[in-house]
């Protein structure tokens, strides 16, 4: 049986990655499904920026070396150009409803009033219907093999933490006790002002790009199928999904402080910084996040793979001209990241924010 530490050093960073890298459909779907329901009033997002208490502790320094070791670490917007075409723009998203974020940068706010087109990630986030549609329609890749339950895969212990928890959220544990862990997760993660703002009707930034760029009359595309998404997710290992999933339960009181610390990162643009800083500052003491097997497994199926998949589709739609490309922003840092893959390509991509 592994305890809290190695649950949260094999899975705590594919966790955060939640909002900036996993795929947009699977928000849309837990914002204004099921899981949802129980939400009432939010909880203010009333979390606290991380970075002065490790500044403070003399390990913010730290941090930020292990970030600018990243490539293309920091910066949430890149001109992508090739000789005779018109310039493009590749930018990072965050897949949240934040008032904060919705309001894109002013350079982001000009390459996009000028694109000619809006790339995502998948069309299918635009019409709830349809995201829900994608749900039901793949059983297998959201339900546990019949005759077992999430009852199964914990111990009594374990099990009565996670009903607590999901009774905070207003969801019965009976009613997720067919479902593969990483779909629970999700819903434990979203926090309850983000909730409680979609169902007032608030747009992530995604959507709310799409929303604006149907509105001028410009054609949106997508980069990857709603069933792709739910593939890369479900083909994660039922070991690795329950390790998330407690996880996710023993790092609730810290969630408003990581939500808050990567708010504030991203909208800097120093992405490779979001990952060493909770690091640092999740659990108390620092773990080393991200390594072993479980993290390794995360990064290829969730991030890696797709990012490969999604250079390949967007190719067509760069060499149209004009195109301004959203994607969630951990998808652009690192040598197999977006920006580095589309330079192997022939691409000559510059950071422009």
């Amino acid at each position: 049986m592994t305890g809290p530490i190695d649950r949260f050093d094999r899975f705590a960073t594919a966790l955060f990655r939640l909002c900036l890298a996993l795929p947009g459909l699977v928000l849309a779907f837990l914002l204004v499904g099921i899981l949802a329901v129980g939400a009432t009033e939010p909880d203010a997002c009333d979390g606290r920026d991380l970075r002065p208490a490790l500044r403070v502790e003399g390990r913010l320094a730290d941090v930020e070396a292990n970030a600018a070791a990243v490539p293309n670490g920091a910066g949430k917007l890149f001109r992508v150009e090739r000789a005779g075409l018109a310039p493009s723009h590749l930018f990072g998203t965050i897949h949240l409803t934040d008032p904060r974020v919705l309001v894109l940068p002013a350079s982001a706010e000009q390459a996009f009033t000028a694109s000619e087109r809006l790339v995502i990630e998948t069309t299918d986030v635009l019409d709830p219907v349809k995201a829900a549609a994608a749900f039901f329609a793949h059983p297998e890749l959201i339900n546990l093999p019949k005759g077992q339950t999430l009852a199964d895969l914990v111990d009594p212990q374990e099990q009565a933490k996670l009903e607590t928890a999901l009774a905070a959220k207003g969801i019965p544990f009976q009613s997720v006790q067919t479902l593969q862990p990483w779909f629970t997760s999700m819903s434990l993660m979203l926090p309850d002002c983000e909730a409680a703002r979609k169902k007032d009707g608030a747009s992530v930034l995604d959507v709310r790009l799409a929303e604006r760029a149907i509105a001028a009359g410009k054609p949106v595309e997508g980069l990857e199928t709603s069933e792709e998404q739910l593939r890369a997710l479900a083909s994660l290992s039922t070991d690795l999904q329950v390790d998330s999933l407690l996880a996710t339960i023993e790092l609730q009181d810290r969630m408003p402080d990581v939500m808050e610390t990567m708010l504030a990162l991203y909208r800097e643009g120093k992405i490779a910084a979001i990952m060493p800083a909770i690091e640092a500052a999740v659990p108390d003491g620092g773990i080393l996040v991200g390594a072993g097997k479980g993290y390794a497994e995360f990064e290829e199926r969730v991030v890696t793979e797709r990012n490969h998949r999604m250079v390949e589709r967007m190719t067509p739609m760069l060499e149209k001209g004009g195109a301004f490309v959203a994607t969630g922003a951990l998808h652009l840092p690192g040598e197999d990241g977006l920006v580095a893959l589309l330079r192997q390509a022939g691409w000559t991509v510059t950071r422009v924010d």
